[in-house]
């Protein structure tokens, strides 16, 4: 199989930008700070500068590393769409009364209920905790992260913020690990972020060397805006985002080995008249498809991201911006990731929002399906048995094969108009709100945790919170 990929650079251009990332590794560097962390970091091969707290990388080291990394074949790639339904410490926007509210607990299980009631969503996580509970203060929701996502069928995305958790943390996976039956590295999930740009600050030095001397497996992201946290050039900010990309791929594995190397996405976009950053502008996919075209060239795995915009409410806006991204990313990188329910950036968790990206999911992946073949599907014998000037719609292979082939929206109207107006002219922002208040009318499912469980985490939680971990 043969694929094709939307490009926009040429492979000057594109070498370009290689050799410039190359050079920020080596006359910029990394700050990195930790004594310990620094000389880890040049035991596999960089160039300490202790005094400044740097680690810089020959470009030639890095070219080599680029070479050993793991290889994709790009071309058995076959493209692909799916979202994920992710919850942020922002507000929730209430599909009955379209206003916006604090998240509660019953507001929290009831999103989830609605993400796991469409089969588009592939999971829900929660990062932090949307509320501050009133047994655990603000300080310590990445403790309660794990209670909340567990005891309503969430994945933890692994918070951890602060070093004084890490040993409760670990207690609190321990417990996990132990009700489900697995290992602790199996269980255990944790994730910090870099300092754009080129900044692991103290607190994440810690916390990789805490749980790596557990053996346990900590990860490190970091989000670009474009303009603020990057030079405000998409040339800029694809370099930038590549010799960080780079740096946590070589940070990886020296802390826990492998091959693994993969590029894509980008952040979000400065916005110059209030310095805040923005999801939906056109310059994230941009970046995109020029480091999509630098994995393809590296032979590396490449991803996207489909799922920001800037809209307040389920708007034009929200449904153009999520689905010029979702198209880009497939385009240009592979796959795309949509992330479903957010508005504004994501400071907004919209339910309506969820059924609207879940509804252009499920047309992406219908869309991206693989064309089959067949004596069947070439359907020469059915062109024949219809004949010039006839019709397909009683051809016996239509009624066979009409489910399979043509896709069924559930939300996206389908009418005539004249049975539109006949049906009371219903929206698909009504029908969207129909289908929460069906999901929600049934009775919600008992706690995915026992009684005894989470009584444990909630004391793992109080000792840690007696201990002034957090501070």
């Amino acid at each position: 199989m043969s694929t094709s990929f939307f490009s926009i650079l040429t492979q000057s251009q594109i070498e370009d930008i290689h050799h410039s990332a190359l050079r920020v590794l080596h006359d910029t560097g990394v700050r990195v700070e930790s004594q310990e962390l620094l000389t880890l970091l040049a035991e596999f091969g960089g160039e300490p500068d202790s005094g400044a707290q740097r680690i810089r990388f020959a470009p030639a080291w890095v070219e080599q590393f680029i070479a050993e990394s793991d290889k994709y074949d790009w071309t058995c790639h076959r493209p692909s769409h799916h979202c994920s339904a992710g919850i942020y410490q922002g507000l929730y926007l209430d599909p009955e009364t379209d206003e916006l509210e604090p998240f509660t607990e019953e507001t929290l299980r009831d999103y989830v209920r609605v993400a796991h009631a469409l089969p588009e969503v592939g999971s829900v996580g929660i990062l932090g905790v949307p509320f501050v509970p009133d047994w655990a203060p603000a300080a310590y929701t990445p403790l309660a992260e794990k209670l909340y996502a567990w005891k309503y069928g969430a994945y933890a995305d692994g918070t951890v913020q602060f070093t004084g958790l890490c040993p409760y943390l670990e207690e609190i996976y321990a417990r996990y690990a132990e009700e489900t039956g697995s290992s602790l590295p199996e269980a255990f999930s944790a994730t910090g972020y870099l300092l754009s740009p080129l900044r692991l600050a103290r607190s994440e030095c810690e916390q990789l060397l805490y749980f790596k001397s557990r053996g346990l497996h900590m990860g490190v992201g970091h989000m670009l805006s474009l303009g603020l946290s990057t030079p405000v050039t998409i040339a800029g900010g694809a370099v930038l985002k590549l010799a960080e990309s780079l740096f946590l791929s070589i940070l990886r594995r020296a802390l826990w080995g492998g091959r693994g190397l993969s590029l894509g996405g980008f952040g979000v976009v400065g916005e110059m008249r209030n310095a805040r950053s923005m999801g939906g502008r056109p310059e994230n996919s941009t970046i995109g498809i020029v480091l999509g075209q630098l994995a393809r060239w590296y032979g590396v795995r490449s991803g996207g991201g489909g799922g920001l915009s800037d809209a307040k409410e389920p708007s034009p806006q929200a449904g153009m911006q999520k689905a010029l991204a979702s198209a880009i990313a497939v385009c240009a990188c592979g796959s795309a990731s949509l992330d479903a329910g957010l508005l504004s950036l994501d400071e907004i968790n919209s339910p309506e929002q969820l059924v609207h990206d879940a509804e252009l999911t499920g047309a992406f992946q219908h869309l991206l399906r693989p064309v089959e073949i067949t004596t069947e599907t070439l359907a020469v014998e059915d062109i024949a048995s219809v004949g010039p000037g006839g019709n397909f719609v009683g051809s016996p292979l239509t009624a066979q094969r009409f489910r399979q082939d043509l896709w069924q929206p559930n939300l996206w109207d389908w009418q005539a108009l004249p049975e539109w107006l006949a049906s009371e002219a219903h929206s698909d922002r009504l029908r969207a709100k129909q289908r929460i208040q069906e999901i929600l009318s049934s009775p919600p499912p008992e706690p995915g945790i026992s009684e005894e469980f989470e009584g444990d985490l909630r004391a793992i939680i109080a000792r840690a919170v007696a201990a002034n971990a957090a501070d």
